[in-house]
């Protein structure tokens, strides 16, 4: 198993690397060549030009290598996305003096280039396609800058131990009910029954997604248009997306309706739980309950199915 570094670290000489640019090896070849044309003629001024050429290269090599060494990672972090979504990752760097023209960038992931400012915070975000849901790990990410000149380009390698949690793609379709006397009866007998709403409250405007069973078909053959019923009572309606009871039979077409169930349900203010092959998380709602259900789809096994 590869062992990934820990952060905070930092670029020195050791683990910095450089080398010539393409512009930088046509230089050094022009530079050859008037050398060599100087000395062919005992041309004075041939000489004084290569020689303060050469030196601004010279030069050029450790403001180049300056510019990287002494960089410090401090932390990265990445907040969940959705699968086919872009995780940012924010790196926390810095610095003892400016650095100019800093390039973050990794396999597949859009180049990010920018300055970073002495004695404080500097945030570079690294955005990296995430394709598949799951807990994401990407490649080590390079560091590299080609300040001053363009002449040189030194590069150094990071590979921190970071991640991102990616959640499955929603997909939009009918929630499932359940009520609380049915859940409890459901809870200690292990089965995979969903009850029903109690008590009539009202009409609500129809929302693609809404239950085929919950619409007002009096009401659209009177011409009133699209509505949905809406119920409440004692018993605590909840909706209880269920893995049992999708007749889908792909997995990760089974992991993409529960999920939007779960952001449709929390998106309107009902209680929700899920229920899966391996676990089951009892009705509750808000932003720790919603991320708790995504991540329990986001990594779930498929190998745990029956």
């Amino acid at each position: 198993m590869k062992i990934r570094e820990t952060l905070p670290q930092t670029l020195h000489r050791k683990r910095i690397y450089i080398l010539p640019t393409s512009q930088g090896f046509l230089f050094i070849l022009i530079l050859i060549a008037m050398l060599l044309g100087s000395a062919n003629y005992n041309n004075n001024l041939g000489f004084l030009l290569v020689f303060l050429l050469g030196s601004m290269a010279f030069v050029s090599i450790l403001h180049t290598f300056g510019n990287l060494a002494g960089i410090e990672i401090v932390s990265v972090r990445a907040k969940p996305v959705f699968a086919r979504e872009k995780a940012v990752f924010e790196f926390l760097v810095r610095a003892s003096s400016a650095r100019a023209e800093i390039s973050f960038v990794s396999d597949s992931a859009e180049e990010v280039c920018g300055e970073i400012f002495p004695d404080t915070d500097n945030c570079i975000r690294v955005r990296i396609p995430a394709d598949r849901r799951g807990i994401f790990r990407p490649g080590p990410v390079r560091i590299y800058t080609r300040y001053p000149l363009g002449l040189f380009y030194a590069w150094s390698f990071l590979d921190p131990d970071m991640e991102c949690l990616v959640y499955p793609v929603p997909i939009s379709g009918e929630l499932m009910f359940s009520d609380a006397r049915t859940w409890a009866s459901d809870h200690e007998s292990g089965g995979r029954k969903s009850g029903g709403i109690d008590d009539f409250q009202g009409l609500k405007p129809y929302q693609p997604g809404d239950s085929l069973r919950l619409i007002s078909w009096k009401a659209f053959s009177g011409g009133r248009g699209l509505f949905t019923k809406s119920f409440t009572g004692q018993s605590g309606a909840f909706v209880m997306p269920d893995w049992h009871a999708l007749k889908e039979t792909d997995t990760e077409q089974k992991i993409s309706r529960l999920c939007g169930m779960i952001l449709k349900a929390e998106r309107l203010n009902l209680p929700y739980g899920l229920r899966l092959p391996d676990m089951t998380i009892e009705p509750d709602k808000g932003e720790a309950h919603k991320n708790r259900c995504l991540k329990a789809l986001a990594v779930f096994d498929d190998s745990l199915i029956p």
